[in-house]
C-alpha cells in the first residue's frame, strides 16, 4: 500500500495560546496537515488571527489549508452568512417563492464577497485553499420538507441570457439541473481563474454522490474537470444513512479514484467525525481502511477531538472517538 498523509480539521478556537498546544498536539499526532475554517464572521473580526493561526499551523511544519466554511451559504459548514442576512438581493429564492438564508451565485454580491474571500486567505498565507462542498441552499436551517433552489432573478437572467427563454423551466426539467450544475461550476471556473499564478493549492471537496439531488452537486465530472485542482476529495459521512459504513465509504470513494485518475490530482477522503454513537467508534477505522483500499493518497477527519467543542456536532463518547482516530494515524500512516 503505497504512502498516505493524514489531516485534521480546526475551528471554534481563535485564542493563540490554545491553538499553539492544540497545534502542537496535531503535529506530534502525526498528522500533516490542518484545514482551518474562515467564515464571514472571521473575514470581518478575526482576519488578523486567522493569519496568526496560519503562521503558528506553518511553522511546525504542517500545511494550513483554509475553508470558506459557510460563505454566502454556498459551502458546508454551520456559520451563518452576513451576506445573507443583509443583501437581500443577494439572496436565494427557492421553488415555493420564499427567500432563504444563502445567497445565489448567480448574483454579483456573492461573487465579489467570494473573490474577497480569496484575496484575503492569500493574504493570511494560506497552503491550500479548501473549497468545501458547494451546492445550494439545502434547507439546514429550516424545518419540513426540503424545497430545491434557486428561482432568483439572477438565476432567471442567467437562464435567459443560456436558453433565450422568458421564464426558468418548472422543477424537475433536466434542462434546469443542468443549469444549476453549470451555474456552480462557473463559479468555481471564475475563482479558479483569479487565483492562477498564485502560490497556492486548491481542493475540491464534492458532496456524496447521489445523496442531494437538485443542489447542483451531482455532476462530479464537470466540476472536477475544471482546470487548476491539485486534489479532488469527497466526505461519505455515513450519519442519517441506514447504510453499510465499509460499502458506502468505498462507494463514493471508487467513484473519486476514477475521477482523480482521468485529472491527475490528488484523491482525499473526509472520515466522520462527528456525531458517532458512543460504542460505534470502530466504524472509523473501518471507513478509513475502506477508503485506502480504494487508493487514497490523503485521509482527513472532521474534526480535532472528536469535535469536543461543539455539543451538536460532537461524538457522544469524544475521547473514545479521537482514539480511534489516534489509532488509525498511528497504524496506517
Amino acid at each position: 500500500m503505497a504512502s498516505v498523509e493524514f489531516g485534521i480539521s480546526y475551528f471554534g478556537v481563535r485564542d493563540p495560546r490554545h491553538v499553539r498546544t492544540d497545534l502542537d498536539e496535531i503535529a506530534a499526532a502525526g498528522f500533516k496537515s490542518v484545514t482551518h475554517t474562515f467564515s464571514e464572521h472571521d473575514l470581518r473580526y478575526h482576519a488578523k488571527d486567522v493569519a496568526r493561526i496560519v503562521a503558528e499551523t506553518k511553522v511546525r511544519g504542517l500545511e494550513a489549508v483554509l475553508d470558506p466554511w459557510g460563505v454566502a451559504g454556498l459551502f458546508g459548514g454551520e456559520a451563518y452568512s452576513e451576506l445573507a442576512l443583509v443583501d437581500l438581493d443577494s439572496r436565494q429564492i427557492d421553488a415555493q417563492g420564499k427567500s432563504v438564508p444563502a445567497s445565489c451565485p448567480n448574483a454579483p454580491a456573492t461573487r465579489a464577497l467570494l473573490h474577497r474571500w480569496s484575496q484575503l486567505a492569500l493574504e493570511c498565507g494560506a497552503d491550500c485553499l479548501f473549497w468545501d462542498e458547494p451546492h445550494f441552499y439545502l434547507g439546514a436551517l429550516r424545518s419540513g420538507p426540503k424545497v430545491p433552489c434557486c428561482r432568483c432573478a439572477h438565476c432567471a437572467r442567467a437562464f435567459r441570457e443560456e436558453h433565450g427563454a422568458a421564464s426558468l423551466p418548472p422543477e424537475g426539467d433536466p434542462t434546469l439541473e443542468d443549469f444549476r450544475g453549470r451555474t456552480i461550476a462557473n463559479l468555481l471556473h471564475e475563482l479558479l481563474v483569479a487565483l492562477r499564478g498564485a502560490s497556492v493549492r486548491q481542493t475540491l471537496c464534492l458532496l456524496p454522490f447521489g445523496e442531494f439531488q437538485g443542489a447542483g452537486t451531482d455532476d462530479w465530472e464537470r466540476l472536477a474537470g475544471l482546470s487548476g485542482w491539485h486534489r479532488l476529495a469527497t466526505d461519505p459521512y455515513w450519519m442519517d444513512r441506514p447504510v453499510s459504513v465499509r460499502e458506502f465509504v468505498s462507494r463514493q470513494s471508487k467513484r473519486l479514484r476514477s475521477l482523480c485518475d482521468a485529472t491527475g490530482t490528488q484523491m482525499e477522503i473526509w472520515i466522520q467525525g462527528i456525531r458517532i454513537p458512543r460504542g460505534d467508534e470502530w466504524k472509523i477505522r473501518e471507513a478509513v481502511d475502506a477508503a485506502l483500499a480504494e487508493g487514497a493518497e490523503r485521509i482527513a477527519f472532521w474534526s480535532f477531538r472528536a469535535t469536543d467543542r461543539m455539543s451538536s456536532l460532537t461524538c457522544e463518547d469524544p475521547e473514545a472517538a479521537w482514539k480511534a482516530i489516534l489509532d488509525s494515524v498511528r497504524e496506517s500512516g
